[in-house]
């Protein structure tokens, strides 16, 4: 099920009713305007709040910090793509916590051309959700080489962490939603 709300009072009530696993939380510039909202959800003004809370933010730099340590979960940027929300839905809605990587400078080459050809494949298959175990079948590697793959591919595009591989493939265009 989906509410949207203009207001607090109205957001805090439909989340009440409806209990969603994610509530999205559009306040543009305004962090502690979103932090306000979230912690109305829950009906109480504790210091965590409780709803599973993905902030859409114009400057995500600039508050991110401030919103996470507050305990929100997921912030990504209000100019990302349908694509992209819908992404961060569905990795949040799992339990996972979401923040987008810092944008690369657009260089006009491709964002992998720093990977081996190897490198690339790994990449490739994380982004698709492969475990260790499942590239490690498909490319016919130890679990122990996939681990040293992944681990020089998330240096080489300075990506914390799978979540993090799976946005900035959407952000670059190297994987796209779809059947």
């Amino acid at each position: 099920m989906v509410g949207t709300a203009q207001d607090c009072e109205t957001a805090a009530a439909l989340y009440r009713e409806l209990r969603p696993d994610v509530v999205v939380v559009n306040t543009h510039r305004d962090a502690g305007r979103a932090l306000d909202i979230v912690h109305a959800l829950s009906g109480a003004r504790s210091p965590r709040p409780a709803a599973n809370a993905l902030v859409l933010m114009d400057d995500v730099g600039a508050a991110a910090d401030h919103v996470l340590q507050a305990g929100v979960k997921g912030v990504l940027s209000s100019g990302s793509s349908s694509e992209e929300l819908a992404s961060a839905v569905r990795i949040m809605a799992t339990g996972r916590s979401l923040l987008i990587p810092r944008t690369r400078e657009e260089s006009g080459d491709s964002p992998l051309e720093m990977l081996t050809e190897r490198e690339v494949e790994v990449f490739h298959l994380v982004t698709r959700g492969y475990s260790n175990a499942e590239i490690s079948v498909e490319l016919t590697l130890s679990q122990s080489t996939v681990k040293s793959h992944i681990q020089r591919v998330m240096e080489k595009l300075s990506l914390r962490n799978r979540v993090h591989a799976v946005i900035f493939a959407y952000e670059n265009n190297i994987i796209h939603v779809g059947p």
